[in-house]
């Protein structure tokens, strides 16, 4: 297992050795790697990535479909750097290089949403794939023109805009695990058309799925039955050659059930969560300015019962604990964001690309969530302005810096700057280096809200004080021929940094020991690590892509690992695209390593999480120029996760048409 595990730590620098040494035989057979791609997130204007300053990955379409995913929780399994936490029922949430989901900053069409169930920044599982043109990841420091939660990066989900000529499509899915459960059906379809100067998309999808349990032993459901709904409609309208009119929104409802454990007893757990974003834009071009102005809002609402579904109990014991507590206990909790905006960008002096940007942005959290917690009706706001100058010093030497100010109604003003450096050492290498730093100030959550939950309750802390960043990164990058690869360096000094620590006492779940947790600011803690990137063309319509990353995590308080911070990611993937015959297919790994999910207690312990490897299969075969079949096995060997729940090894398979 030694030596596997070293095999797949070093992937890409074997990809790197073994094929720059034949990158000019092969470079004659097989066309050169193509960098086309273009990036908006990391400076707010259309670059081509390669010349887009820090790390960065773009996910399109065409990559998510030949993935088989449906979610974006499942296009991001294997994105660069980027780790997925398990939360309550079916949701995913990401962390970029070991800093947490409240660090990493996640858009819609670069607009905010408002926060989710316990503080969540959204469920990645809320958002289905049929309505996403590509998915931006700008990994490293981003506060100086996104502000707070962009200290570890940013992840932008982009939209499709309407198609210029009618365009349809409809496709079904069915699946279940090895075991006959977990069922799932998908049903989505999409309409889109211009008609002159106005344009429409519509987008819809069904997603059912069925409950299902591994461990019996813990009274609680590790998959709740789900169902989920979601929709988009977009409409541009074009007028006066060079301005643009857009509105759209955005829609999810989703209703799960399952059984969870309360006061020693069984009850079912329903929750119903519906999320709304909303906006109107306009974008133009005037006196060779390039504008935007932006208003949204977003909204989550979630209304969650309990009821004890064992009363009457037969167990003396469990009869006298039923006595002593409610039958059924509801929750209910509404947050809202607001948020409007504007920038310009210009080229001055000929080679100065700047763009300044306003932002007013407001926050409101009222209901209760949690048993214990008191009513809460708290609002924030924040006010904000950016500049930023994109601009070459030699031919080889861009330069990007950038400067925001934030001016928080509870925690005053914050400055973040920021500086990218992109050097061209050859046409088809370049040194890329940034230097940023951040601020996240406290979220309502982590100041008045009291948790209750099996990973451990927390309790809130009104007197947190905002964290503060100082990130480092530097690498190369390059490609030749048929083959790409890149090396990035990193690392994360975050002050004051926003952290729960046990407090030595417990309850017990069952049998199962549940810790208490206070929220409190740590003095240093810091990220470090290296990320390394190959890709592959080979003959025959085959590919080869892989990444791995090492991770270093501390906090200096106490000189701990941070939680849920894997010490290694690695992914692999063998794929075959053949147009000609319309087949296409994939074989895909991906490895996690250990990590440290509870911190030492008072007897000395801490809990960590083994390593692990998933194997991923995905198959489609066009029939017909617009008529698609597909099939995939997700956990082919039928791994099980020692510390979050899975659903074993999962058939799917399905069709699509297009028109």
């Amino acid at each position: 297992m030694k030596q596997l595990k070293v095999i797949l730590y070093f992937i890409p620098l074997i990809f790197a050795v073994a094929f720059v040494v034949q990158a000019e035989e092969i470079g004659h057979e097989q066309p050169a790697v193509k960098l086309e791609k273009t990036v908006v997130t990391a400076t707010l204007t259309p670059k081509v990535i390669k010349e887009a300053p820090g790390a960065l990955e773009v996910i399109t379409a065409k990559e998510i479909r030949v993935k088989g995913a449906e979610t974006v929780a499942q296009v991001l399994e294997d994105a660069v750097g980027l780790d997925l936490d398990h939360v309550a029922g079916r949701g995913y949430i990401p962390q970029i290089r070991g800093l947490s989901n409240k660090r990493t900053l996640i858009l819609i069409d670069g607009m905010r949403f408002s926060t989710g169930f316990r503080d969540t920044t959204v469920d990645l599982t809320e958002f289905p794939t049929e309505i996403i043109e590509r998915i931006e990841i700008v990994r490293g420091p981003n506060s100086a023109l996104y502000g707070s939660e962009a200290i570890g990066g940013v992840i932008n989900i982009i939209t499709k805009n309407a198609p210029k000529e009618l365009s349809e499509s409809v496709a079904i899915r069915y699946g279940q695990n090895t075991y006959g459960e977990a069922e799932n059906y998908i049903f989505k379809g999409s309409i889109g058309n211009t008609f002159e100067n106005l344009g429409i998309i519509v987008s819809g999808h069904v997603n059912r799925s069925g409950e299902f349990d591994r461990d019996l032993d813990d009274n609680d459901t590790d998959f709740d039955d789900e169902e989920k709904y979601s929709g988009l409609l977009k409409l541009n309208y074009s007028f006066a050659d060079k301005h643009r009119f857009s509105a759209g929104v955005f829609y999810s409802d989703a209703s799960r059930k399952g059984i969870r454990p309360k006061y020693g007893l069984e009850w079912d757990r329903n929750a119903d969560s519906d999320r709304t974003s909303t906006f109107l834009q306009y974008n133009g071009i005037i006196e060779e300015t390039t504008v935007m102005l932006r208003g949204y809002y977003s909204d989550f609402e979630l209304d969650r019962s309990y009821i004890d579904i064992g009363d009457p109990y037969d167990d003396p014991e469990l009869k006298k604990k039923a006595k002593k507590q409610p039958d059924r206990e509801d929750f209910k909790i509404k947050n809202e964001l607001y948020q409007i905006e504007s920038r310009a960008s210009r080229i001055f002096v000929q080679s100065h690309l700047v763009t300044l940007g306003l932002e007013y942005r407001e926050e409101e959290r009222s209901g209760v969530e949690n048993r214990g917690e008191g009513e809460v009706n708290e609002s924030i706001n924040n006010r904000a302005i950016f500049l930023q100058d994109d601009f070459p010093i030699f031919d080889c030497l861009q330069v990007t810096a950038g400067i925001r100010l934030d001016d928080h109604s509870d925690f005053g003003s914050e400055v973040s700057p920021r500086l990218s450096l992109n050097y061209y050492l050859l046409d088809n290498l370049r040194l890329k280096a940034s230097y940023g730093e951040g601020f996240r100030a406290p979220s309502l959550y982590e100041l008045y809200v009291y948790t209750e939950n099996a990973n451990g309750d927390v309790i809130p802390n009104p007197n947190l004080v905002p964290e503060t960043s100082r990130s480092y990164e530097a690498g190369f990058e390059g490609e030749y021929g048929p083959f790409g690869a890149k090396i990035m360096a990193f690392r994360n000094d975050i002050d004051d940094m926003i952290y729960k620590t046990p407090t030595g006492n417990y309850r017990m779940q069952g049998k199962r020991k549940v810790l208490e947790y206070e929220r409190c600011n740590i003095n240093e803690a810091y990220t470090q690590g290296i990320e390394l990137e190959a890709r592959l063309a080979l003959p025959h319509h085959f590919s080869l892509a892989g990444n791995t990353v090492f991770l270093d995590s501390n906090n200096e308080d106490t000189d701990e690992d941070l939680l849920e911070v894997p010490e290694v990611k690695s992914h692999l993937r063998l794929s075959y695209d053949n147009p000609d015959i319309g087949l296409q297919a994939n074989i895909r790994m991906n490895y996690t390593g250990k990590q440290v999910i509870a911190p030492q207690f008072e007897d000395g312990t801490q809990t960590d999480a083994d390593s692990y490897i998933m194997w991923n299969l995905y198959t489609a075969k066009e029939i017909k120029k617009n008529f698609r079949i597909f099939a995939g096995i997700d956990n082919i060997f039928n791994k099980k996760i020692s510390h979050t729940p899975d659903k074993g090894t999962f058939f799917y398979g399905g069709i699509s048409v297009s028109l």
